[in-house]
């Protein structure tokens, strides 16, 4: 097995960013208890002007929704290797919000990372 040296990596890294068309903003969450002791979740534009690609999910894909599978309309967002993305965040591309399924961490060499969407509304 070959292992790649920091520079290669590094080199990749800044080939796959080549690979950004656009950009996006990147929200995060914040819960806050209302006087009533209800809770209520907004979100903050905390990442503006990341680069990415949102790309549309290929037919046939499918979802677990209470342990029952369920064909979906979705996105992966691809973004660099180090930008901050987790399933409780939300995506603003080209003025339409999506909601983060799931991220994608497993790559042997992390060159980007990838997020499956869903549209919000």
């Amino acid at each position: 097995m070959t292992t790649l040296s920091t520079k290669e990596l590094t080199d990749m890294r800044t080939v796959a960013d080549d690979f950004f068309p656009d950009t996006c903003t990147i929200q995060v969450p914040t819960t806050t208890t209302g006087a009533m002791g209800g809770l209520t979740t907004s979100f903050a534009s905390t990442y503006t002007g990341v680069a990415c690609r949102v790309d549309p999910m290929g037919a046939g894909d499918e979802s677990l929704v209470g342990e029952a599978l369920q064909g979906q309309s979705g996105w992966w967002l691809n973004i660099p290797h180090d930008q901050a993305i987790d399933i409780n965040y939300r995506v603003i591309h080209d003025s339409v919000t999506y909601e983060i399924q799931g991220v994608i961490d497993t790559q042997s060499y992390r060159t980007i990372r990838r997020a499956a969407m869903t549209r919000v509304g």
